[in-house]
């Protein structure tokens, strides 16, 4: 770690303690799936999933192919389920030898994988995505019974879920629930066993208890971040898992009138000592934070100057008594620069902050204050 000028920690016990208010919240006869696609929303994909399967998670939802496979490859045996889609006939093949769970909405890809289960000779587990009013993907919901039927003649094939997502639309939401738990009263009457059904993540686990249903898919939420201030109301208590540290890459006196950074963004009142960290908009500092952010140094929340270039980030150190390499918080936990304090300075989503993190800087886990792994990724691939 003396090494590094930049790296994010990452509190595994943090991240336990969300997992275990999410469970509290929902109940035991509640399945969670964790949502760690996009690199666990920037927290490292395999130290996460690892962290979760050692809490007894037994499924993980992701987004890419790559993803599936990466957990799959470390070894770990937990429930996937893969968002992204199948191409080719060797793709289809091998989510049915690495056991991965395929969503499904078209008859063409069940077809698929039905045959390259029986090419590989096992089962082939799915989960079919139901579009209930989003119209992204999905099979149409009137179309969604008819659609289970014909999933279920497939003889390769094991329908282990049955999921939908909300339009995070107050009014609309209503209908969407409506519509899916159609669903699943018409397939029950016809016997057909849709396996978990899911509709709420995050935001539904806050306000919807009535569309927990099998399983709960929470992402940002196991992260200790709120997406929304009314979040914050809703009873449930999170810790924030990630924390941004960098250290003083150079300390220097300015004087009044001068001006620092590109297109002489900000200009010293008086006389000024301006510290400056090599870290910027390429690891999620935001742009709009020039001249408005704020970072943690010596426990004392400092305004950060100038534009937020691609490498660099300064401060206002007048006054502290730092030095070239001392460490600073860019996010904090809690306070002012949490990672919604930030999200909300510069204008962004918190969700967009952290699926801008540099996935080349450093993840250092920590158990207990103390590290106990570390991911670092070589550039050159």
């Amino acid at each position: 770690m003396a090494e590094l000028g930049a790296w994010f920690e990452i509190d595994l016990d943090n991240l336990a303690f969300n997992l275990k208010t999410v469970r509290n919240r929902v109940g035991p006869g509640v399945e969670v799936m964790p949502v760690v696609k996009n690199d666990a929303y920037g927290h490292g994909l395999l130290p996460v999933v690892a962290a979760l399967a050692g809490e007894g998670i037994n499924w993980f939802m992701v987004a890419r192919t790559a993803e599936a496979l990466a957990i799959r490859g470390s070894g770990m045996a937990c429930g996937i389920m893969n968002m992204d889609a199948l191409y080719t006939d060797g793709q289809y093949q091998q989510a049915v030898v690495q056991d991965i769970s395929q969503v499904v909405y078209t008859l063409d890809s069940a077809g698929k994988l039905n045959a390259a289960a029986q090419t590989v000779g096992r089962k082939a587990g799915v989960f079919v995505k139901i579009d209930t009013g989003l119209r992204r993907v999905g099979v149409p919901h009137g179309e969604a019974v008819a659609f289970m039927e014909k999933i279920a003649a497939l003889p390769q094939l094991e329908i282990r879920g049955m999921f939908s997502t909300f339009m995070l639309h107050p009014e609309q939401d209503a209908d969407v629930l409506a519509r899916f738990r159609a669903i699943m009263d018409a397939l029950e009457k016809k016997g057909i066993n849709p396996g978990l059904c899911s509709l709420a993540a995050s935001h539904g686990i806050f306000h919807r208890p009535d569309a927990w249903l099998d399983m709960v898919r929470p992402a940002m939420t196991l992260f200790g971040v709120y997406l929304d201030h009314e979040d914050r109301s809703a009873g449930l208590a999170l810790r924030q898992a990630l924390c941004f540290k960098a250290r003083i890459e150079h300390l220097k006196w300015i004087e009044a009138g001068d001006s620092v950074t590109y297109f002489g963004r900000f200009t010293a009142p008086q006389r000024m000592r301006v510290g400056t960290l090599h870290v910027g908009f390429y690891d999620a500092v935001p742009r709009e934070l020039s001249n408005k952010g704020k970072i943690l140094v010596d426990g004392v929340v400092r305004p950060c100057i100038g534009s937020v270039s691609l490498n660099h980030y300064l401060f206002d150190a007048t006054d502290l008594n730092v030095q070239d390499g001392d460490v600073v918080e860019v996010y904090s936990r809690e306070g002012e620069n949490d990672v919604a304090g930030v999200s909300e300075t510069a204008g962004w989503m918190p969700y967009s902050l952290l699926n801008h993190l540099n996935p080349f800087i450093p993840r250092i886990y920590y158990r207990g204050k103390m590290p106990v792994a570390i991911l670092q990724r070589d550039i050159a691939g």
